[in-house]
């Protein structure tokens, strides 16, 4: 049924191309059942993820798989795809394996500036155009089961962590089934009932901004992500009256991406000005990172090369983590009540190493 479909309206296209001269050509044809269904898809697409603009539609030849190119109001163009079949009992369509790009309007997913020679093949073999927009009047009835969009949860939890005095951990779990993404970040947030502490606010943003950060942005916009996954979390290494520090625990998986990826990073914060204390800041001047890994105090929570013995691996592993580790930085090392930890890495590898402050000649800052 569906090839005859498509069939009948290749067939009507044609026949719109062939008026003569002097004869204008006759009125475009009805888009089938199939293509006004798969345009009421789009468009819902379009409202539940805030897409603005009219835009092209080309489809492509039918095949197993449904190929599009949309052309935005920018001229640029975007590749989507999905399956789509029809109960003919049921008079019902059915959307599924979708890739809907153009609903992140992230640059990053398959967009190109101009026509390419792949681009313009795809235009000059579509079978149909349309123009859709969110707000157009389709009229017609929907025949299909709409994907749900985006779900954002925010908000203080128990999760079986108990949090240090005056913090509580916060969940934000952000969920788009429809796109394949899924973020789940869990932070500490100092209590709104504290009324003595003059920067709650100020640090509870920074703390924010150590675990809501994005990869080509300053901030994480899980809404222009697709076909992945975020996870975020973090351990308070310290929380006193003056010094609060954490140890965040990071992770994603992309399609695109070769291989999943993890890695630490830390926070130290002065509560009584509420700011991020840098490295540089409890060493003080004129100290080095290589003064502090040849001390030979550190010692490494995980070994990640085995084919050597651990002392001799964990030893090279401090010695390559050098030249990322900065003094300037407020993410490369946390305290602990006694002791001071850098984050390092090893070829693609994170870690974290931990050594006594009084073998440092650190002990100001123990607790």
């Amino acid at each position: 049924m569906k090839n005859r479909i498509w069939t009948f309206m290749l067939a009507l296209t044609l026949l719109s191309a062939c008026g003569g001269e002097g004869h204008p050509p006759p009125e475009a044809p009805e888009p089938p059942p199939m293509v006004r269904q798969e345009l009421l898809f789009l468009q819902q697409s379009f409202r539940q993820h805030g897409v603005e603009g009219t835009y092209t539609v080309y489809f492509a030849p039918a095949g197993e798989e449904r190929e599009l190119l949309l052309e935005d109001p920018e001229g640029l163009f975007w590749r989507e795809s999905y399956t789509c079949t029809w109960d003919e009992e049921r008079d019902w369509y059915t959307f599924s394996n979708l890739f809907e790009p153009v609903l992140t309007q992230n640059p990053d997913w398959n967009r190109t500036g101009e026509a390419d020679g792949e681009t313009a093949a795809f235009q000059a073999a579509a079978v149909y155009t349309a123009e859709l927009s969110a707000d157009m009047d389709l009229d017609t009835p929907l025949r299909f089961d709409v994907p749900p969009g985006p779900v954002v949860y925010d908000r203080q939890w128990g999760g079986g962590k108990e949090a240090p005095d005056r913090l509580h951990w916060q969940l934000y779990l952000y969920q788009d089934p429809r796109l394949g993404f899924r973020a789940e970040i869990e932070y500490p947030q100092y209590g709104s009932w504290l009324k003595d502490f003059t920067h709650r606010e100020k640090v509870n943003g920074r703390i924010r901004e150590a675990f809501f950060y994005g990869y080509h942005e300053e901030a994480l916009r899980p809404e222009r992500e697709m076909r992945g996954e975020i996870i975020r979390n973090g351990v308070v290494t310290r929380a006193d009256r003056g010094l609060l520090s954490l140890r965040i625990y990071a992770s994603s998986c992309f399609m695109t991406a070769a291989h999943p990826n993890d890695w630490y990073a830390g926070l130290t914060m002065d509560l009584e000005t509420g700011e991020a204390l840098t490295l540089r800041d409890v060493l003080g001047p004129g100290r080095t990172v290589e003064e502090l890994l040849e001390s030979g105090a550190f010692r490494c929570e995980q070994v990640w090369d085995e084919s050597l013995d651990r002392e001799g691996a964990e030893r090279l592993q401090i010695e390559e983590a050098g030249p990322y580790i900065r003094l300037d930085a407020a993410e490369d090392f946390y305290l602990t009540k006694d002791s001071l930890g850098l984050i390092g890495q090893t070829g693609r590898y994170s870690f974290y190493m931990e050594a006594p402050l009084s073998a440092l000649g650190l002990e100001a800052w123990a607790s």
